[in-house]
């Protein structure tokens, strides 16, 4: 890029980072302004609209809800996928091709054609309107992207390292746990956290598999804040604010570990 001004390079980065935050100073603004402002600037400050969405729009259980849902995602997608992308990445075996096919096509497959196979799974399990039916289900959606983002980072750690354990008299498991597990950090975060973020976000499987208002998460109380008469956009605002912040300091901790980890996983060792 040696040559072309600099102006070239920053006014479409400018732009692009104005249109950017313009919408994260609106939704801020409608939060932090009082009732019935029209200022463009949250002067004075206020609460009220927090307060209302966390006390009396039951946010608090919502959070709650919508962390356990996450976590629990989290934890299951990465081991499942720790242990499916191993065994893709390290052996052969005869529909490894065509199970390799199967999880890239899956990817095309809306999650909406998911909904009634597995309400009458659920059903069968009598697991609706349970926290564990949304936790099972965003970690189906999520597992074959997980695993082949995993062997292919899997594959870039020498096989070498754990024959020379088997040699020191590791075992298969034990060699892994020592030599390959601490090398796969970058992937295992990445994968995590698009896990976490993803659960969180998700709106469909929360609205159809939970039906107990105690039990919805944030997406589906996003959702109720909207009537069909009128919205409190002080309210919605300061809910989208709440939902939006542990996102924004998950990737602002993890930004390297992701950028990472995506890269080495999407290279074929």
């Amino acid at each position: 890029m040696r040559g072309v001004p600099r102006w070239q390079i920053y006014a479409p980065l400018g732009l692009y980072l104005l249109f950017t935050l313009i919408p994260f100073y609106w939704i801020l603004l409608f939060a932090l302004r009082p009732s019935g402002s029209t200022s463009l600037v949250p002067w004075p400050v206020t609460f009220e609209h927090f307060d209302k969405v966390w006390t009396e729009r039951s946010f608090a259980t919502f959070f709650q809800n919508s962390l356990l849902v996450g976590l629990a995602s989290m934890v299951m997608t990465t081991l499942v996928a720790l242990a499916g992308g191993y065994a893709l990445a390290r052996f052969d075996f005869r529909i490894k091709r065509g199970f390799m096919l199967a999880l890239l096509c899956s990817q095309f497959i809306p999650g909406a054609l998911m909904l009634v196979p597995l309400f009458e799974i659920f059903a069968e399990l009598q697991l609706i309107n349970s926290l564990g039916s949304v936790v099972i289900a965003e970690t189906v959606f999520q597992l074959p992207l997980s695993m082949i983002l995993l062997s292919g980072f899997i594959r870039n750690v020498p096989y070498a390292l754990e024959e020379a354990a088997w040699v020191d008299g590791c075992g298969r498991f034990r060699a892994f746990c020592a030599v390959v597990l601490p090398m796969l950090r970058p992937g295992l975060i990445a994968v995590g956290s698009f896990a976490f973020v993803h659960s969180w976000n998700h709106f469909l499987f929360a609205l159809m598999f939970l039906s107990d208002q105690g039990k919805q998460t944030i997406p589906v109380g996003l959702a109720t804040l909207m009537g069909a008469d009128s919205v409190d956009l002080g309210a919605l605002a300061a809910g989208g604010v709440v939902a939006a912040v542990p996102v924004v300091i998950v990737f602002a901790f993890i930004q390297k570990w992701l950028v990472t980890g995506f890269s080495a996983g999407a290279v074929k060792g």
